[in-house]
């Protein structure tokens, strides 16, 4: 064993002594270089991960950067993992914006780029002041027929919709690129009575899908509107199909593995890029100017009629002139005055889909007399974003709020348990109960990190989260008398179930588990993100904007999550009901605002 720990010493003082660790390198013997000759790599934190980067360097240059691993959000961080090593190079040092929308992922691949110059013996000091140039640009007047602000689903497909009617488009993305919370969705839309159901063997009507959605939204949402999002929403399926999204298998909503019938067609890869892409492809064939990094900052407004745009680009004014104007720039979940003004009982804000989502079109309705409807809720929900990697356990645990009182079904759809911890109990969070008999690989990690807590008893467990002792060990008693007859009289919950975020993940399992052997611990599901705000200017069927006074803007649209505000109240229904809403509501506002335009 000693002549074992004598070759080990051995060998990592060879590794330290030729560097081994994250570089590759040749001496150089000018002591005029900046830099140590060589290919280096490294790490840092970004949006889904790590990511890696190498450097390559000669004595006096950086050769090259390349981003070689990372779980970025496709799509989204693209323009960061194109732009930010090029102009790094293009700098020959580190003084580089990061990409707008993608600050996170630009962050990184600095980071990570600075942990390589500097063990290549750079001076990191002078490299964060040596970057590019600014170039002026000047202020322009655009003259169009329709301008649509924001390039999401619902802005894309209403530029699409608009350019196929004749109309000259422009479309303003305030971010990097195009896709908004679009291009992040789990690639679901849901739609009833289609063919690819049909050839599925699902039976399903888009009567049930309305009096779903209904049901959902408790009789506050628009009927008209849903009933016209239902009725079209097979027909917006191929809509998109027509124009290159190409779809999987219909499959039960994220989470949802109860759900009946299944509704949401998934896109072959399972990503929002799927739907993206092609209509950007689609809209720049079509001729629509697509405008990046150009973010609409007012409406033109005279006297009550809305005829375009100002906008701006890297310090220069932008002048849109348009006959009708579309708003599509997505919901307010970055905007913490707007979540407590408008979705009060989140009691959270901000959303891991970007730095966007800061209400631009819904404050630029309002400041144009819009009415604003909200029913309070948005699409959040408590999760462990941590490192036991329970997103939503579906039902194994028994799930207690703050109080130490248990509030719902735990196999209930997320959704629908979320609304009545925010509504009914008045808590953003709640904790997950279990005993030694769950193994989970991360569970120490959590606990290490105060995500997770453990105790060798109930009441020491409940101290430990700040519950009355006897609070929880009733709660604790009462579910193991229940679990011990199969029969879960207070709510329902069946005794064996279905769990899983994904069809290929879903697996019956027992539910009715009883907590008695220790030790015992509590996982914190906080809301942690938000992903979605229910709130937005008034529209009608043509996705006109409605006035406080009950009259329409005149040339002012709105389509998507900036316009949902009678589509979804407290309860989100499902996963893939955004993405149809959006698109169906956006071709629907493309052709009105279309129609409008070539009649002014």
């Amino acid at each position: 064993m000693k002549k074992i720990k004598q070759i080990l010493s051995v060998i990592l003082v060879f590794a330290m002594m030729f560097g081994i660790a994250g570089c590759s390198n040749t001496s150089s013997t000018d002591e005029s270089a900046l830099f140590s000759k060589g290919t280096y790599t490294s790490k840092a934190q970004g949006m889904g991960g790590d990511v890696e980067v190498e450097v390559v360097v000669s004595d006096n240059s950086i050769e090259s950067v390349k981003v070689l691993n990372h779980n970025e959000t496709p799509g989204l961080s693209d323009p960061a993992i194109e732009k930010i090593p090029a102009d790094i190079i293009s700098a020959q040092g580190l003084k580089v914006d990061a990409v707008s929308g993608a600050t996170l992922t630009s962050n990184a691949i600095i980071e990570a780029v600075t942990a390589c110059l500097e063990q290549a013996g750079g001076d990191i000091d002078n490299l964060k002041n040596k970057g590019l140039e600014e170039t002026a640009t000047e202020d322009e007047v655009i003259e169009t027929d329709v301008v649509v602000v924001g390039g999401g689903i619902a802005g894309l497909s209403a530029a699409v919709a608009a350019s196929e009617e004749g109309s000259k488009v422009v479309l303003l993305e305030k971010m990097a690129s195009v896709g908004g919370a679009s291009i992040v969705c789990g690639g679901e839309i849901i739609a009833a009575g289609t063919e690819m159901q049909k050839n599925q063997g699902i039976e399903d009507s888009t009567e049930d899908l309305k009096n779903y959605w209904l049901e959902v939204g408790q009789e506050k949402v628009n009927e008209e509107i849903i009933s016209f999002v239902a009725e079209n929403s097979g027909n917006t399926v191929d809509w998109l199909k027509e124009r290159g999204v190409t779809f999987g298998d219909v499959t039960f909503s994220y989470n949802y593995p109860a759900q009946s019938p299944y509704r949401n067609h998934s896109t072959v890869s399972g990503t929002g890029q799927d739907f993206i892409m092609p209509l950007l492809e689609t809209a720049e064939k079509n001729g629509v100017d697509v405008r990046l990094e150009t973010p609409a900052v007012s409406l033109i407004n005279e006297d009550g009629v809305i005829k375009g745009v100002i906008a701006e680009h890297k310090g220069s004014k932008i002048t849109i002139n348009a006959k009708s104007t579309i708003l599509a720039t997505g919901g307010y979940a970055n905007n913490e005055e707007l979540m407590k003004e408008y979705s009060p009982a989140v009691g959270a804000f901000g959303t891991f889909l970007g730095e966007a989502h800061q209400g631009d079109g819904l404050i630029m309705a309002r400041d144009a007399g819009a009415e604003i409807v909200a029913g309070g809720g948005a699409i959040a929900n408590p999760m462990d974003m941590g490192a036991t990697g329970y997103s939503d356990a579906g039902g194994i645990f028994l799930n207690v709020t703050p109080e130490g009182t248990r509030f719902a079904n735990e196999n209930d759809y997320w959704f629908k348990r979320t609304a009545n911890l925010y509504f009914e109990e008045g808590f953003n969070n709640y904790y997950g109960i279990l005993d030694s008999k769950t193994e989970n690989e991360g569970l120490e990690e959590a606990i290490n990190n105060g995500t997770a807590f453990k105790a060798d008893t109930i009441e020491e467990l409940a101290t430990a989260i700040g519950i009355e002792p006897d609070v929880l060990s009733q709660t604790v008693s009462r579910y193991n008398e229940m679990c011990i007859n199969q029969v879960d009289t207070d709510f329902g919950k069946p005794a064996v179930g279905m769990i899983g975020n994904r069809a290929e993940f879903a697996q019956e399992v027992n539910l009715l588990t009883s907590i008695d052997e220790a030790p015992y611990y509590a996982i914190s599901f906080p809301t942690n993100y938000v992903t979605g705000t229910f709130g937005g200017p008034k529209v009608n069927i043509n996705s006109e904007v409605i006035s406080t006074s009950g009259d329409t803007i005149s040339g002012l649209y709105a389509a998507g999550e900036v316009a949902n505000g009678e589509l979804f109240y407290r309860q989100y229904p499902c996963s893939g009901s955004s993405i149809q809403m959006s698109a169906t509501m956006g071709i629907q506002a493309g052709k009105a605002a279309a129609e409008a335009s070539q009649v002014k």
